[in-house]
């Protein structure tokens, strides 16, 4: 059975490197987000290349590689804070080393495409943290989702009660929480970076897809048996996402008519993805998922 490890929580003076292992992001962002992480007494540092730009990427794949690479490599640096999703971690993962960091685990935060980076981080066997970046910081640092990171990183809380969703079936699943960006795993499934944990606890978010292809890739999920091996399903948000008057359902009701056939609880309405309420999520961390007709129920299990 394969061990996973927990990095240590955060303490105050703690040495903090933020990257941009995807898509470009404005300056601004990133020195918000550094003033931000500093309030909370980390000793932030910018990588070499997270200001760079070359067309939509942030820097060339080596550069990218290069910064990530050192966060991972450093026994010195406790969290690696990615500034933004965007496109580009694919690139990286066949370059990736993980020897050094098994030997000194630390936090990575991001979410998005930053998916395809907690995947690597879950076949590895290291916890991370699916969460807020730099330009949700930088623009509301004392909004729920922030001090919900915050909370996390430095006091390991990781429990949310939310109002239950009309479509939600009820039941206790637990299992390793994974998922994140539903076009980004879509992109992995079938290769090794998409270690699946059996029993494991699903959610999923995506933002500016149709209804269609949320449809498409939920059934791509399903038919590379995917959903077979679940114990739970989270069902996030999908900002800016079209209904389409030409599906058999809006979106919701499509997944759930997709998943009817397991008996395991599925959660509709989570407050993760591309949206304010984008809470912190324990990737591959051990979860408890209660769920009845009024509330939902999500927490770490020790």
């Amino acid at each position: 059975m394969k061990k996973y490890i927990s990095p240590p929580l955060l303490n105050k003076n703690d040495k903090a490197v933020i990257i941009s292992p995807s898509g470009s992001i404005e300056s601004s962002f990133i020195d918000g987000a550094k003033l931000v992480l500093e309030s909370w007494g980390l000793n932030v540092i910018v990588s070499q290349y997270a200001r760079e730009k070359n067309g939509r990427f942030c820097g060339t794949v080596e550069q990218r590689v290069e910064d990530l690479q050192g966060a991972m490599d450093d026994p010195d640096v406790k969290l690696i804070f990615c500034s933004r999703g965007g496109y580009g971690i694919v690139h990286l993962l066949d370059r990736l080393d993980f020897t050094e960091i098994k030997k000194y685990p630390k936090w990575l935060v991001g979410y998005s495409d930053i998916t395809a980076l907690h995947l690597a981080f879950m076949k590895n066997g290291i916890l991370s943290a699916h969460a807020p970046m730099a330009r949700h910081l930088a623009e509301d640092a004392e909004d729920t989702a922030s001090l919900y990171l915050r909370r996390l990183l430095f006091e390991g809380i990781h429990e949310y009660s939310i109002s239950s969703h009309p479509l939600n079936r009820i039941g206790i699943a637990d299992g390793r929480l994974w998922g994140g960006n539903l076009a980004v795993l879509g992109g992995l499934i079938g290769t090794p970076f998409a270690d699946v944990p059996d029993n494991s606890i699903l959610f999923v978010e995506d933002i500016g897809e149709g209804a269609y292809k949320i449809d498409r890739m939920m059934w791509q999920l399903k038919l590379a048996g995917v959903l077979d091996r679940l114990s739970g399903l989270v069902v996030g948000q999908f900002a800016d996402c079209e209904e389409d008057f030409l599906m058999y359902a809006p979106i919701y009701e499509s997944i759930m008519n997709l998943v009817s056939g397991y008996n395991y609880p599925v959660v509709f309405d989570f407050p993760v993805g591309h949206v304010k309420e984008n809470f912190p999520l324990v990737y591959s961390g051990k979860i408890r998922l209660e769920v009845n007709t009024h509330k939902v129920l999500l927490k770490t299990q020790n």
